[in-house]
């Protein structure tokens, strides 16, 4: 996947968009897509988006993610929202030379990525994503959008994992049947009971949250945002403080039961719900790995190699340890 030149990006944004001033476009993050940095002489800042030809393929993924940013910024959620070009368009198309690109300018979320390390802001950030859920009732879109399914989680990373072991393919049934007993254990609470409805996607609170000061928070970056299980959305919290906190566990609980409080101060997530958190916790990994084997053109194949696939078979054969206390019949 090409990098495209900032000097170009920056004169079709100048005769794209009415930015006034435009002083600099520079190569900001290379990730899932390409982010650029838009700057003008009186110091404003715009996000320009290059979505990744091989990733989002659809108009409709994009236009629904841009669907969902507006409808949130209409009920108070403060986000990164996108901003229409001179013909009133919102999503631009790029001739690259690999295939057809699409890119969003956005607006800067003002403010600054924090860590969540104590209970204040982990309560003020799960208030924040009760926030984004309870308006997400309310979202309609017409565009098509992949769920966050069970065959998208589960089904499509084993796919693109058993393809990244060909090697190892005794460790891929291993991890293989990790998976399918995940399922298992989340077809045991049963599905129908757990809440289902617009999710961000990757809420870790590492990233893609600005704060203020005064903790007000701008939400971006919905590129895996989509119809999941509220459940799986929070455990990416959870995981995320799992990683940073496996050293100091008690930390860990202080955080996670802030976090589930705030949330609840908005609105309720029913017991089998929470059953379901490290349940998903462990898909979320399982997810995670299909990705980045999915994904070694972005930043070389050489880190996930041999040395990664242990990591992750270390950390699912301490899960199945972990699990097998309450889904023995199953692992």
């Amino acid at each position: 996947m090409c990098t495209l030149s900032d000097k170009a990006l920056a004169q079709y944004l100048r005769t794209q968009y009415s930015i006034q001033n435009l002083l600099n476009t520079s190569y900001y993050l290379r990730g899932m897509n390409d982010t650029y940095l838009v700057t003008t002489t009186s110091d404003e800042k715009f996000i320009f988006r290059v979505y990744r030809g091989d990733w989002r393929k659809e108009y409709s993924e994009i236009a629904f993610e841009l669907e969902l940013l507006r409808h949130l910024n209409q009920n108070r959620i403060s986000v990164s929202l996108p901003i229409a070009d001179i013909h009133g368009e919102f999503i631009q198309t790029i001739d690259a030379p690999e295939g057809r690109r699409f890119s969003v300018l956005f607006t800067f979320a003002e403010g600054s990525e924090r860590g969540i390390d104590n209970e204040e802001i982990s309560s003020a950030f799960g208030k924040a994503v009760a926030n984004i859920h309870l308006k997400g009732d309310s979202f309609k879109s017409d565009y098509a959008r992949p769920h966050l399914n069970l065959d998208y989680l589960i089904n499509q990373s084993l796919d693109i994992i058993e393809a990244g072991m060909g090697h190892r393919k005794d460790d891929f049934e291993f991890i293989k049947e990790v998976g399918k007993a995940l399922e298992q254990a989340l077809l045991d609470i049963p599905l129908n009971q757990l809440d289902w409805g617009i999710c961000h996607g990757d809420l870790h609170g590492n990233t893609n949250v600005s704060f203020t000061e005064d903790l007000v928070m701008t939400h971006y970056d919905f590129d895996l945002c989509g119809y999941g299980w509220r459940a799986y959305d929070i455990a990416e919290f959870r995981l995320a403080r799992e990683v940073r906190l496996s050293h100091d566990p008690e930390q860990l609980e202080r955080l996670w039961s802030a976090f589930i409080e705030g949330y609840h101060s908005i609105r309720a997530l029913s017991e089998s719900d929470l059953r379901a958190v490290p349940i998903f916790v462990g898909i979320r990994q399982l997810w995670l790995m299909g990705l980045c084997l999915s994904d070694p053109h972005i930043t070389g194949s050489i880190d996930y190699g041999d040395e990664f696939i242990d990591e992750k078979l270390d950390y699912f054969k301490q899960l199945k340890e972990h699990l097998y206390g309450s889904y023995s019949e199953i692992l």
